[in-house]
């Protein structure tokens, strides 16, 4: 009587095991978690600014003209989480800024649910990491000071 095996060696599932981790780790380093988290960050950013710009607009409009804030026109300012706090250091790297500009009245008014903040920042700080900035002609400009793969991150109204 002949004796048949069914099923597989122990060697036979080592060296399948073996194929698929080293698939698994080619998967994830291919897929790259990191420049998903920047990308998904940087999507986030445009989010914040656009919702900034677009509240400033909103209450000019509501308001005959008349600003949210007491921006002077030519300065570029980072926006602060609050009204008060110091301007300190600058430490933004898209822009020079040179103050704090509260834009807390766009919240009071109900343009803006609150002031966003930059998605990296990790500490209670007075700044958002985002800036702002007016000409004379009333036109402005939010943006990112901090963003991933030096991405230009601003929007224009």
């Amino acid at each position: 009587m002949k004796l048949t095996q069914k099923g597989f060696t122990l060697i036979e599932l080592i060296i399948v095991i073996a194929i698929i981790a080293l698939l698994a780790a080619a998967t994830f380093v291919a897929v790259n978690p990191a420049k998903r988290i920047g990308d998904a960050n940087n999507a986030q950013r445009w989010a914040d600014i656009t919702a900034m710009a677009d509240a400033w607009s909103l209450y000019l409009a509501d308001n005959s003209g008349t600003a949210p804030a007491a921006a002077t026109n030519g300065t570029t300012y980072t926006i602060a989480t609050t009204t008060g706090g110091t301007f300190g250091s600058d430490a933004c790297t898209a822009t020079t800024t040179t103050d704090l500009l509260s834009l807390g009245t766009l919240v009071t008014s109900g343009y803006i649910g609150a002031i966003p903040i930059d998605p990296e920042m990790t500490a209670p700080v007075d700044r958002t990491d985002y800036y702002f900035y007016t000409d004379s002609t009333g036109a402005i400009k939010v943006g990112a000071c901090e963003t991933y793969n030096s991405a230009n991150i601003e929007v224009v109204r």
